[in-house]
């Protein structure tokens, strides 16, 4: 299931709680370059240090997949094979093996959270239809008698009614439309009147 793959690689990207363990991974890579190299223990443990406080924010499995990375010469950010890696260049070979995974857990996360609808049954449905019938009916009872004007000559005649009642309430009260909206209306009827004569 997909809750098992999440919990799996929310596993895989949690910090590291020993140090030790990237202690061991990194003396294993460290191993191959410093063959031949008259080292002592003491210099290679703080070298071995460095390595793990570079590495100790990041998840084990991560860090030994750069590892594998690195002993192969097959590294997902550019590295010259000649020199061990640093601290640095370690980090970040072990950062860019991460984003496929967290990539992979953004998807999953989405498709967990995501909100799931249930297809609404033939009871539901007919409740819906039922309301949205009374509503239709309540809609036409409210103003039987208002009619809607069909064709250009009632819209006409209906948009000339309504500026004369605009028009004549203005003039009563001193109060009505934006004056804006009533002079484009005159300015509407002038130019039918207009353009009849």
């Amino acid at each position: 299931m997909l809750s098992d793959v999440a919990e799996r690689l929310n596993a895989e990207l949690t910090a590291v709680s020993n140090p030790r363990h990237v202690d061991t991974v990194v003396t294993r890579v460290l191993l191959g370059f410093e063959q031949g190299r008259g080292r002592g223990d003491d210099e290679n443990d703080w070298l071995v240090a460095e390595y793990v406080s570079a590495l100790k924010a990041l998840p084990l499995a991560a860090i030994h997949a750069a590892a594998e990375r690195f002993r192969s010469g097959e590294t997902l950010r550019p590295w010259s094979k000649r020199f061990r890696p640093s601290p640095a260049e370690f980090a970040d070979e072990a950062r860019e093996g991460l984003i496929p995974l967290r990539t992979q857990l953004l998807h999953i996360r989405r498709v967990l959270d995501a909100e799931v609808y249930d297809v609404p049954t033939a009871e539901q449905r007919a409740q819906v239809a039922k309301a949205a019938e009374a509503h239709l009916r309540r809609m036409r009872q409210t103003d039987p008698a208002r009619h809607r004007p069909e064709t250009s000559a009632e819209i006409a005649r209906a948009q000339r009614a309504k500026l004369d009642e605009d028009l004549a309430r203005l003039r009563a009260t001193g109060h009505g439309p934006d004056i804006g909206r009533l002079m484009a209306r005159l300015d509407q009827r002038q130019g039918l009147a207009g353009g009849a004569s």
